[in-house]
Parts: structure tokens; sequence; C-alpha cells
């Protein structure tokens, strides 16, 4: 991610991207830290790390403490009544900006898909998946 951040092209014609991936981490993490594992990060909020408040991501029917709890931190868009958890990275954010399409590899070869396309919104029950059916 720091290699990235600071290469001239990426700084001089996307200057959000630079920005945002040097915002992301500890310069120690941004050093080992890779572009698709950060776009890869499961959401988690301070509620499913604490087993003590109720979490549907983590034990479904359970209820979201962060809808009545200490919820700064959390999505004010896209929300549902089972989650406002919102994804880590700010990468991702950048990147749904500009558009983007991420390229993926898998058991049936290469594919692009819209940045849009690539994240579960907050509606879907929060027990499935991050990301999209993809």
């Amino acid at each position: 991610m720091s290699d990235v951040a600071v290469h001239p092209e990426i700084a001089s014609r996307f200057p959000v991207i630079a920005e945002a991936l040097l915002a992301s981490a500890s310069p120690q993490i941004r050093n080992m830290a890779t572009i698709g594992g950060n776009l890869m990060q499961r959401t988690r909020c301070p509620y499913f790390r604490d087993t003590f408040w109720p979490c549907n991501k983590r034990e479904p029917g359970s209820g979201c403490a962060a809808l009545n709890g200490e919820n700064r931190m959390h999505a004010v868009l896209g929300t549902s009544d089972h989650c406002i958890a919102t994804h880590p990275s700010d990468l991702a954010v950048a990147l749904m900006a500009l558009e983007a399409v991420v390229q993926v590899e898998g058991p049936d070869g290469a594919r692009s898909i819209r940045c849009a396309d690539f994240y579960l919104l907050p509606a879907i029950p929060p027990t499935r998946n991050d990301f999209a059916s993809w």
C-alpha cells in the first residue's frame, strides 16, 4: 500500500487514492499490507468484537448494539435495522468515488467487477459474506 500511495503517477493522476492509502493504518502496516487485502477486509465494528454486546453479524437475531449505543464511527447511509457497521477500507471509498473497476481472478478465470457491485450493502442480512456473489 505504501508503494502505491507514493507512486508519482498515482499521486498526480489519482490523489484521492494516494490520500486514502496514506490515511490507512500505521506506516508499518501499510508497508506490509496489499491493495487486495485492504479491499477484502471483513466488516467488523467494536460491538462485533466485544461479545458482551448484541451483534446480528456475530449472532443472528440478537440485535445491533450500535443502533442505540456509541455509533459515531458507523454508517449513516445505506443502513438497516440489522447492522450499521462500515467497511474499514479508506481505499474502497476512494475507488467507489472514482467509479473504479476491480480485476479478480478465480476458478472461472479473470473478471472485471464494478467497485459498486463488489460489496454488499448493510441492508443485506449481516450474517452473509461482506462481498457480493461474484
